[in-house]
């Protein structure tokens, strides 16, 4: 890498991106993209471009399907974008982070935030012909909180709701009576809830439902071929009459590397693709290429687990790690400034966040006598992950900035048996499996949420499934239920200041930066947003 050790950490990983060649990764899967045996030129790959016949089908690339995607399973990108097209939420976020109605056409709170009532649209057909009702919603929010089907979505309502609290009032209305307060639970239940879309009553969202995906969203399963691809064809049928499909067929293609599909876009093997980093974007010709971007509170979590391994001996070395980290010239050298800068915590891009409480800076002296306080001259350590764009980008970064401190990062270890199994951080074990909750250092992709609820409660609180620094600390516990049942704003920021706090001094989690979400689209492709969880509409599209 040019100078070495003599290069700055942003600078490093600057130059390991400032070409537009592809890795051998990125060619191959580029080459191998909808079958057409199209192979890439390896130079001026982003600067050309191959006209055609204004297409029936719509072609997207996605992300890496790391789980099938059923209601049940999904959890990553590439799973939540198929379920946004072929099913139907409660309500959606559009490209400006708003909750709009979808199956419900309204919702009210009641005794305080702890009941809410929603009004189900009539007219809305499951892809089968049959009708949706209130049994369907019912069936589908007691599915998800039944134990037995092992649902990723059920430990975001933990300690807030339960089977019981979901109750059918008539054909079309549902009341959810809370365990606890909660004024943001609309978004708890929304598009950016994963696997919340509304499953039919009696039907499972287990891994039958991958074969025949039932939903009543605007596009009709046909195929799926596993972690690959998914066709549809157009609902004729679909309730929203402001939003018809305008192709008659989607084609979903996953990618491990979004680089590689821009190229395909350029060859018209593609129509669009999402979630770019800004180090592809940049080098985009964008006379050949629009980009969308949507704002997002998307993020790389940066796990430091504190209950195992050499971060655990000390918070201090985990406070140490935070501090070599040089965020504002990795925005602005590596990500082109596409995105804004974190501070360790999941309250800052939210209203309510208290703007007072100190952004961290990179700080090598601090950072090493804090080393030196915890008895710590260094150590060796994994980094568990899997290899996509963005977390390609921010590892070596990882690496370079840790290494002024004695912390040597191995990247060896990276592999797409990071999502394996255990799937709730109560029941990992003290050991080093390199699997997300089971590794003492890791990187986790966390898609945009409306509010903060459900990253505190299933991430950073004591008993969250997905805490996978597993940091147990009571006095952030009592901080996320004060900010969770706040009834005001200022309650609200008085909690969240709590939380911002306790997340630096306890320093579980590094987030460096926040997403700006960006897709790369052909020309003449119209309405093509995601929102800033990454899922895209395809009946708005043109």
């Amino acid at each position: 890498m040019g100078q070495g050790e003599n290069m700055s950490a942003v600078e490093q990983t600057t130059e390991m991106v400032s070409t537009s060649k592809f890795s051998r990764r990125h060619f191959i899967q580029g080459a191998a993209v909808a079958g057409a045996g199209v192979a890439l030129p390896m130079t001026g790959a982003l600067g050309s471009s191959v006209a055609g016949a204004a297409p029936t089908t719509l072609r997207v690339a996605i992300g890496k399907i790391a789980n099938a995607p059923t209601p049940f399973s999904t959890n990553d990108a590439g799973s939540l974008q198929i379920l946004a097209n072929v099913g139907e939420y409660l309500s959606w976020s559009n490209d400006k982070s708003e909750i709009v109605p979808r199956v419900a056409e309204s919702w009210k709170a009641s005794a305080g935030g702890k009941i809410w009532t929603f009004k189900i649209r009539q007219g809305i057909t499951f892809h089968d012909g049959s009708a949706l009702t209130a049994d369907d919603v019912v069936w589908t929010f007691k599915s998800h909180l039944d134990p037995a089907n092992k649902s990723n979505a059920a430990g975001k309502f933990k300690g807030i709701l339960n089977s019981a609290g979901v109750q059918k009032v008539d054909k079309y209305t549902v009341k959810f009576e809370l365990l606890a307060a909660v004024g943001t639970f609309p978004y708890l239940v929304a598009g950016t809830s994963y696997g919340l879309l509304i499953i039919k009553n009696g039907e499972s969202g287990g891994p039958t439902w991958e074969t025949k995906m039932n939903g009543c969203g605007p596009y009709i399963f046909e195929s799926y071929v596993k972690g690959d691809r998914a066709t549809f064809k157009k609902n004729p049928k679909y309730w929203d009459k402001t939003r018809q499909p305008k192709f008659d067929k989607l084609v979903t293609i996953s990618f491990e590397s979004q680089e590689a599909a821009v190229a395909q876009i350029l060859t018209g093997n593609l129509d669009a693709t999402t979630g770019i980093s800004g180090a592809t974007a940049a080098k985009i010709n964008k006379k050949k290429i629009d980009l969308v971007n949507v704002k997002s509170v998307g993020h790389l979590m940066v796990h430091m687990r504190s209950d195992f391994g050499p971060f655990s001996v000390d918070k201090r070395v985990r406070q140490a790690a935070a501090l070599t980290l040089d965020r504002e010239g990795f925005l602005k050298g590596v990500l082109k400034g596409a995105g804004s800068v974190g501070n360790d915590n999941v309250m800052d891009p939210f209203p309510t966040a208290d703007k007072s409480v100190k952004q961290r800076k990179k700080d090598i002296a601090a950072a090493k006598k804090l080393m030196a306080a915890a008895g710590s001259t260094g150590f060796k350590v994994d980094l568990s992950t899997y290899h996509r764009d963005d977390i390609d980008l921010l590892a070596p970064f990882l690496k370079s900035s840790w290494a002024e401190i004695g912390i040597d990062l191995n990247l060896g270890k990276i592999s797409d048996s990071y999502y394996t199994a255990p799937w709730d951080a109560n029941t990992a074990k003290k050991q080093e499996s390199n699997f997300w909750l089971e590794s003492n250092c890791g990187i986790t992709e966390f898609g945009h949420r409306g509010a903060p609820a459900e990253y505190l409660t299933r991430v950073f609180r004591s008993n969250g499934d997905w805490n996978a620094a597993h940091i147990k600390d009571a006095a952030l516990d009592a901080a996320i239920d004060e900010y969770n049942t706040a009834t005001t704003p200022a309650k609200a920021m008085v909690a969240s200041k709590k939380i911002q706090e306790l997340s630096l001094d306890l320093s579980p989690y590094i987030i460096a930066y926040f997403e700006v979400r960006t897709s790369a689209v052909r020309k003449g492709l119209k309405g093509f947003y995601t929102n800033g969880m990454g899922q895209f509409d395809a009946a708005a599209t043109a």
